[in-house]
């Protein structure tokens, strides 16, 4: 009994503590969608861009958020081409971006693993 609460008290540490940090990491990457900046390609990783899609900032450029996202991803109905298209767009990518194979890959596995979960 003593080592379960001890483990749930652990496990409450840790998570408070890694929480804040990547709230931080996803107000970074907000901030330059939110602001209007133009950021290049090396600014916004494949992740963040997924997780910024999937946050429901693409909707104007008629990309779904949340739960419509991964569905929409599993019938073939969004692509990874399509997010990248939609973040040049809405200049949260700069247009060479669309021709970059690796970048679109990138994208395409984190919509995989955004799948899974």
């Amino acid at each position: 009994m003593k080592s379960i609460i001890l483990g749930s008290l652990s496990l409450l540490l840790l998570s408070t503590t890694v929480a804040p940090i990547v709230k931080a990491e996803n107000r970074a990457a907000n901030t330059n969608v939110l602001s209007g900046t133009s950021p290049s390609a090396t600014q916004i990783e494949p992740f963040n861009l997924v997780h910024l899609a999937y946050q429901g900032y693409l909707k104007d450029q008629g990309i779904p958020g949340y739960g419509a996202l991964i569905m929409a991803y599993q019938v073939k109905q969004v692509s990874a081409e399509d997010i990248v298209r939609s973040a040049v767009k809405s200049n949260m990518l700069s247009p060479q971006v669309i021709n970059d194979r690796a970048y679109n890959n990138a994208v395409n596995l984190q919509l995989e693993n955004l799948r899974i979960r």
